[in-house]
């Protein structure tokens, strides 16, 4: 499929949404950085914040919700201030039970309460269908909880200055799809700006369009593939199903990590290094290792910890660690499939742990394992379709499938390798994927996983590349998306969380 110059201005003409793909939000970004830098020091946290408020607030859906924002930020700051400032151990612990409350409360309320309705039935909750969720619900609220918990585990300072939490809370490019931050990590960018550096913008420009080229080039594009198979499931056969699992976890994985990439850049632009959210998951060689990101890792640290960890007895540290996924999948929606699909990783990831010192001690047996190399990819290649079986779940419920039919039908319609890929090779070409883009995806796909081998810095690496690479790369990808780019599938996967 080959992107004409017609689509593409039509496209920059039409969309005018502040999706991060969108031309607006490249004009809104550039004239906020510029301002940024020209402003004093001093004075530029509050008008980072004053940008954040105004990003939430372009579209008229958030503007009457932009309370909910205010509220979950007042209050938290003001349960933090008593935390960290009263000594009687009841007022601190009610302080935090008002923030940790509230912020489920509001999660509850705005992306569970017709799923509860639903379940409960019309008596108790009545189901509403025009209950709107605030932009960056997820991420705002679980940044608010984990500064009370951090200041009263001693973990993190009291913040003094409200604004300057606000902005930690509302950090514009944070609310899109996180990563969900702490306020140790902000708190010192945030109090101490930085001085402009080319250096540090032109990393921070490549990164941002490494991350345009993943999203619109890579996952956009496999998303045509996938959302036909998924969205059709009756019709498809076994390979088709197996491919499109596959592809979505690339997919899935592009978009994710795509819009990360843009939104790391966009804050090293403004001075500010956020945390990253993935370390080559594809590389990974045990379940657990896999799942190393932002949002485990916040359900870890708050909630697994909370439990006892792995400091109980074995039955409960197995439990608890099917209690974090179970809280991961529901936190992606109000969904049974969601659910069912973080049940799946946490009895997969319990398991693994389960039964770690017994397969030590069986590898010495296993003649796969006597080359470090083979044993390395037996593992990886092990860990990656485990994963791939418990997306389809996932999958399931972004596009209204069932999960179960999906793991019936995959075991059907094999007659032969040939046979197998001539009806995926057909399918593609029924989803207009045709021509030179199948090479641009395998080959796009296989750059970004090289270039990112061992969860590998892309702004430092491409910094230390000599020029003639570095500027290739440049004009690669800004080729890649003009003629290959999947303009007007701007909505990122994880926007919607």
């Amino acid at each position: 499929m080959t992107i004409t110059w017609e689509q593409i201005l039509a496209f920059l003409c039409e969309d005018q949404s502040m999706a991060v793909t969108s031309l607006l939000f490249i004009a809104f970004f550039v004239a906020v950085a510029l301002v940024h830098y020209l402003l004093p020091r001093v004075l530029r946290p509050y008008f980072l914040l004053a940008a954040s408020y105004g990003f939430f607030c372009y579209d008229p859906v958030n503007r009457p919700l932009v309370g909910v924002l205010l509220g979950t930020t007042a209050v938290s700051w003001l349960c933090g201030l008593i935390i960290g400032k009263v000594k009687v151990k009841p007022v601190r612990v009610l302080a935090l039970l008002v923030t940790v409350l509230g912020g489920v409360g509001i999660l509850v309320y705005y992306k569970y309460w017709n799923m509860l309705a639903d379940t409960l039935g019309g008596s108790i909750l009545s189901h509403r269908d025009n209950l709107l969720a605030p932009l960056g619900l997820s991420y705002f609220t679980f940044a608010a909880m984990s500064y009370t918990i951090d200041v009263y585990k001693r973990r993190c300072k009291v913040e003094t200055n409200p604004l300057h939490y606000a902005l930690f809370v509302s950090f514009f490019p944070t609310l899109i799809t996180g990563p969900i931050e702490r306020y140790p990590q902000m708190r010192p960018q945030i109090q101490k700006s930085r001085r402009f550096s080319y250096n540090r913008c032109a990393g921070g420009a490549f990164r941002m369009l490494w991350g345009y080229t993943k999203k619109m080039v890579i996952a956009d594009n496999l998303s045509q593939y996938v959302s036909f198979v998924y969205g059709n499931m009756s019709e498809m056969s076994g390979p088709n199903l197996f491919a499109a699992t596959v592809l979505f976890a690339v997919q899935l994985y592009m978009d994710f990590s795509g819009c990360c990439d843009i939104v790391l850049g966009a804050a090293r632009i403004l001075g500010y290094d956020l945390i990253e959210n993935f370390n080559s998951p594809f590389e990974a060689r045990s379940f657990n290792d896999f799942w190393r990101i932002s949002m485990t890792g916040w359900f870890r640290d708050y909630v697994y910890f909370s439990l006892g960890g792995s400091r109980c007895a074995p039955w409960r540290h197995y439990l608890n660690i099917v209690i974090v996924f179970l809280c991961s999948g529901l936190w992606h929606g109000a969904d049974w499939r969601y659910l069912a699909w973080g049940l799946a990783c946490g009895l997969c990831a319990a398991f693994g742990a389960m039964t770690a010192k017994a397969r030590k001690k069986l590898e010495k047996f296993n003649p796969l394992y006597r080359q470090a190399w083979l044993k390395a990819v037996c593992q990886v290649t092990i860990t990656d379709l485990l994963f791939c079986g418990t997306l389809v779940f996932f999958a399931a419920a972004l596009y209204n499938a069932d999960p179960f039919a999906i793991y019936s039908s995959m075991l059907q319609g094999w007659n032969g390798l040939a046979g197998s890929w001539h009806q995926v090779q057909q399918m593609l070409l029924d989803c207009g994927i045709d021509g030179r883009l199948p090479v641009v995806l395998l080959f796009g796909t296989f750059v970004v996983l090289a270039v990112e081998h061992g969860g590998r810095s892309v702004t430092r690496w491409i910094r230390e590349q000599v020029w003639p690479l570095r500027w290739t790369l440049y004009y690669a990808a800004a080729a890649a998306i003009l003629f290959f780019a999947a303009f007007g599938q701007s909505a990122f996967i994880y926007q919607q969380y």
